[in-house]
């Protein structure tokens, strides 16, 4: 009798684990959407926007690692929003460069790989539709699930997670379909608006100055210090 020919492929350790988390935390998470009725209030999905995140953090860690900034110091570090010209992404070596360390050096700019952010309106209905994605993409994951349907898995679950966190804030007058929950900016030009809207206009028109470099003095090791010597006495002084 021939031996039985054994597949190469082996299981992640991680996988089994992570799976069955994640296809256990979505169905209650979903049933809590569900259960809103309408718009409903800012305070309902406080506790929504907590349990998508937890159920992102799973799908993160389930898809591959994603090196957002290119630096080998802090590869998923906090990305410059206005990095100077041929400097690198990555906020905290960029921080430190402005400051004078001449060691802080990021990687070279490239694409920033980001997860996803929905564009808005943000809406009940939109988080909805999220969750029927979501439920459709996590029912199909298996153990020799690809690395990509990984990584949409992990790109809808922070789309649902930006929804839910928008729809958590405060909603003020302003009726803004990007920012429900955003501050009223009164003296902005043309009456009252949304405060996050006159930032951005006022971002891109802006232009961001030069970085300022701070040029910190430079101490010599302790032997090519000059030690200072008394100067000669003069003998006979008031004689």
């Amino acid at each position: 009798m021939d031996n039985p020919q054994h597949s190469a492929y082996r299981i992640p350790t991680k996988l089994p684990f992570l799976l069955g988390e994640l296809r256990s935390r979505l169905p209650s998470t979903d049933d809590r959407i569900r259960t809103i009725p309408g718009r409903g209030d800012p305070t309902e999905y406080d506790a929504i926007a907590d349990s998508l995140y937890k159920l992102f953090v799973t799908a993160r860690n389930l898809a591959p690692s994603r090196n957002t900034t290119n630096c080998s110091t802090h590869p998923n570090g906090p990305v410059d929003p206005a990095p100077p010209e041929e400097w690198g992404p990555c906020l905290l070596c960029n921080t430190n460069r402005r400051a004078g360390d001449p060691r802080a050096r990021s990687g070279t700019a490239t694409a920033v790989n980001r997860y996803e952010i929905p564009p808005p309106p943000y809406t009940h209905e939109a988080l909805l539709a999220r969750m029927r994605q979501i439920n459709e993409v996590v029912f199909e994951l298996h153990y020799r699930s690809s690395a990509q349907d990984l990584a949409l898995t992990a790109d809808l679950v922070h789309g649902a997670f930006i929804i839910a966190r928008e729809l958590s804030r405060p909603r003020t007058v302003s009726r803004c379909p990007r920012h429900p929950g955003a501050p009223l900016d009164p003296a902005a030009h043309g009456g009252p608006r949304c405060l996050f809207c006159v930032t951005d206009e006022a971002r891109r028109t802006r232009t961001a100055p030069p970085p300022q470099i701070r040029d910190r003095p430079r101490r010599l090791p302790r032997g090519n210090r000059r030690r200072t010597e008394p100067g000669p006495t003069t003998e006979g002084d008031g004689a």
